[in-house]
């Protein structure tokens, strides 16, 4: 995700207005006025068929064509939306620890656009550097296979409880250098910002995100702070010199945790829930890879490809250009639908098949592009393959086993709760 919380918010205002364009065959409110944890293909199809660039009555832009998406995420004229706890207009609780209050999204890599992106890119892309990760691996193997052991019962379980969100929380905190014993909490902060990423829906909610919030802020403002008084060979201790060498604020500091330990583990456990939920639906395919379990890193693509864990993504328009034959005014939201570019049948043939043979899979823009590409993107691929490859060599017979809910949000695809047997 990138750093666009606030306008997403604002694309749903007004849903009553919504609803009534959406009524009314505007293709672009069809798609704002989705249920949450719905499947939107069927309304991105709409949006493709209108062409490859449309405007909704509200002067909102949206494309689900590959090249335009591509486009959009590539061309630095277009920015980065930036969230502000001030716009959210959220103060510190009574209860609080610290006396501010930041979002993972607020002031941190997420929500820079250049050149301050360029200059906090540096200091945190070689924490996911290849070699950095490759030393992680056997770490990585070692947890699966623990964690595969949490399945093997004869009752049906809950796989992303049980495993697809445990293996990457756990994975994040030993590399930002949190107690692994916390991964609980970590678990539940994720589900919660997941549900609540395009807004919350009345006052509980709104107030179980300034919870969410204050309790995130004060985790990492107080692991920021151990960090400085004894550091370690960990991602905290690495990015605390950037504050003191002036490139990121404190508050900076603990927003961009927030976003690695958050980031580092949504994207993974849906990459998880996914591919097993597409295998389920298309025995062929689960087949396949349960005689070749190998090949989990063509599942990992694929399944990224036809399900992407972040559906789509906002750019505002930094000056006025044309895009697609459109002149788009300076100011204006464009939103790229990724989970359909990623189905462009210009690109992908048969895009809606769920296919471990086909050859461009890694094509997919899930992932975004240009300079706002996942610097996570390698440690995600790594998780998925190592923890579906177990998972089917360990359970070839798994299966889907009644409750499949999603997360209840329009721009987080994945299982909530997946109910399934090993035996």
């Amino acid at each position: 995700m990138s750093g666009e919380l606030q306008t997403i918010r604002r694309l749903y205002r007004n849903s009553w207005r919504l609803r009534t364009s959406a009524v009314l065959g505007d293709p672009v409110a069809a798609v704002q006025n989705l249920a949450r944890g719905s499947d939107g293909h069927a309304a991105y199809e709409r949006i493709r068929s209108r062409g490859d660039l449309v405007r909704g009555r509200s002067g909102l832009c949206m494309s689900a064509t590959y090249s335009v998406c591509d486009e959009v995420l590539r061309d630095n004229r277009f920015l980065v939306a930036p969230t502000s706890t001030r716009r959210l207009k959220l103060t510190p609780l009574p209860e609080q620890q610290t006396d501010f209050l930041v979002h993972p999204l607020d002031d941190s890599l997420a929500s820079a656009n250049l050149p301050e992106h360029t200059q906090l890119r540096k200091r945190v892309a070689p924490l996911f550097g290849g070699a950095r990760m490759r030393a992680r691996r056997a770490f990585v193997e070692e947890l699966v296979e623990r964690q595969l052991d949490r399945l093997d019962t004869d009752e049906a379980v809950d796989l992303i409880g049980e495993f697809a969100l445990r293996i990457p929380s756990l994975v994040i905190a030993e590399l930002l250098g949190l107690p692994t014993s916390d991964h609980d909490r970590f678990a539940r902060w994720g589900i919660e910002f997941g549900a609540t990423v395009d807004g919350a829906r009345s006052a509980g909610e709104r107030r179980r995100v300034h919870v969410l919030l204050a309790e995130l802020t004060d985790y990492f403002a107080a692991a920021t702070a151990a960090r400085r008084r004894d550091p370690g060979d960990d991602m905290i201790s690495a990015l605390t010199s950037a504050v003191d060498d002036g490139v990121m604020s404190e508050a900076g500091l603990v927003s961009t945790c927030q976003a690695l330990l958050i980031g580092g583990f949504v994207t993974t456990a849906n990459i998880i829930g996914n591919a097993v939920t597409a295998l389920s639906a298309q025995p062929e395919q689960h087949e396949r890879f349960a005689a070749e379990p190998d090949r989990a890193a063509d599942v990992v693509e694929e399944t990224l490809r036809w399900e992407a864990p972040a559906q789509y993504s906002v750019r505002i328009a930094g000056e006025d250009m044309e895009l697609a034959g459109h002149h788009i005014r300076r100011g204006t939201p464009v939103v790229a639908l990724l989970a359909a570019a990623n189905r462009d049948p210009e690109v992908f043939d048969d895009p809606a098949r769920f296919d471990l043979d086909r050859p461009n899979a890694r094509d997919h823009l899930s992932f975004a592009a240009g300079v706002h590409y996942c610097l996570g993107a390698g440690l995600a691929r790594m998780e998925g393959e190592i923890a579906l490859r177990g998972l089917y060599r360990r359970y070839p017979g798994l299966r889907r086993a009644g409750a499949l809910t999603y997360c209840p949000s329009r721009v987080i695809r994945g299982p909530q709760r997946l109910m399934v047997r090993t035996r």
